[in-house]
């Protein structure tokens, strides 16, 4: 069943309305007929079953809220380069990362001017998690220096790791941390041996994903699912939405 945007769902017998885009992708890319089932989310948790109706009007069947989920990601990310921040962008909406902060750091590319708040950014998480059927679009904070992301996360009630190829590897650290994980990504070129230690010394868990030196955009992807999974799995829980 195809996912659509809609910011405002009404209750169910109700009409709702698509924004432009999403309109012209099922009626004139689609082409989408009365009697059609399609599924429509806000990004906030509610979900709908809908039908199309006559004139390419769209009426609600039944909605549900999903509850926020019990283990909750956040990603703090040195942006790397536009095509490979476009890609993890997707694929980290369709794993269920909570929130994403742009950091800056020692090694990191210049960042344009708003770009962490560009209709880009916005748009690419909210097709992973149309492409997902993932209730909940990631939260994007604004860029933040390196430091200061280490400093802020140490006093919040989270678990913090970083991806160190020399760490052991084991899920140890994370059965024993709480719902709420950080996941710090570096830039290309790794975090410089004063960031580690600054990490170090405010608590941060150093974490191995793999044998080898990945890539912003993998490591990025895949350390947050292996977080996500051996948390949900520590906690007896089944799905990224429960």
């Amino acid at each position: 069943m195809h996912c659509f945007y809609c910011e405002k769902i009404n209750l169910p017998g109700s009409a709702v309305e698509l924004d432009e885009r999403d309109w012209k992708h099922l009626f004139k890319t689609l082409r989408a007929v009365p009697g059609e089932k399609i599924m429509l989310m806000d990004g906030r948790g509610i979900t709908a079953d809908a039908v199309v109706a006559e004139d390419r009007g769209i009426i609600v069947e039944h909605c549900e809220q999903t509850t926020e989920p019990e283990v909750k990601l956040h990603l703090y990310l040195v942006v790397p380069k536009k095509q490979k921040m476009d890609q993890l962008l997707k694929q980290c909406a369709e794993i269920g990362v909570w929130s994403i902060t742009p950091m800056t750091s020692a090694r990191s590319v210049a960042l344009a001017s708003g770009e962490n708040a560009s209709d880009r950014w916005e748009s690419l998480l909210l097709e992973g998690c149309k492409q997902s059927h993932n209730p909940f679009i990631p939260l994007v904070g604004e860029v933040t220096k390196f430091g200061d992301a280490v400093k802020s996360v140490a006093v919040q009630p989270v678990t913090p790791f970083f991806g160190a190829p020399d760490a052991p590897v084991t899920d140890a650290a994370i059965a024993k941390s709480g719902s709420e994980i950080a996941w710090f990504v570096g830039p290309e070129g790794g975090f410089t041996p004063e960031e580690e230690k600054l990490m170090l010394e405010h608590g941060f868990n150093k974490l191995s994903i793999g044998n080898w030196i990945m890539r912003v955009e993998t490591a990025a992807v895949c350390g947050a699912a292996i977080l996500l999974f051996e948390k949900q799995k520590a906690r007896g829980i089944r799905g990224s939405n429960q």
